[in-house]
């Protein structure tokens, strides 16, 4: 799959292969609030500009969030990816049980308030997340 890197920062890349319509974000190390918010908004800009329908997002490297964060990706952010093509989304999440815990109450609460419109999975592996995206 040819990708291009569309974004990268020192905290985050985003990578897009508009062939296979596949878009691949990762944090690459602990990021504060602010640094969450420019990297979802990223993504979002991301996923509007370019159409693309599957992605996956890498957050095995995230640690804990804060409210304020949890709250904008619950209220915000999953809202935000709504209006984009997006239809599935895998999620890598961190190896800690406490960090996956904090990001999958993220997502439950997200789709309880009825703010994802695409169908969202979450992985430990990322080829498991790669193989569920393409199938």
């Amino acid at each position: 799959m040819p990708f291009k890197t569309v974004y990268s920062s020192d905290f985050y890349k985003i990578e897009v292969d508009l062939e296979g319509n596949l878009l691949l974000s990762e944090w690459l190390r602990h990021v504060t609030e602010d640094e969450l918010i420019t990297g979802g908004t990223k993504l979002y800009e991301t996923l509007r500009d370019t159409q693309v329908e599957r992605a996956i997002a890498n957050g095995q490297i995230l640690e804990t969030l804060t409210q304020k964060a949890k709250d904008w990706m619950s209220y915000e952010f999953y809202e935000l990816l709504s209006q984009t093509n997006l239809k599935k989304l895998a999620r890598v999440l961190p190896k800690s049980v406490f960090h996956q815990l904090a990001l999958e109450s993220v997502i439950t609460r997200a789709e309880a308030l009825g703010k994802t419109r695409f169908e969202v999975k979450s992985f430990s592996d990322p080829d498991q997340a790669l193989a569920w995206i393409i199938e």
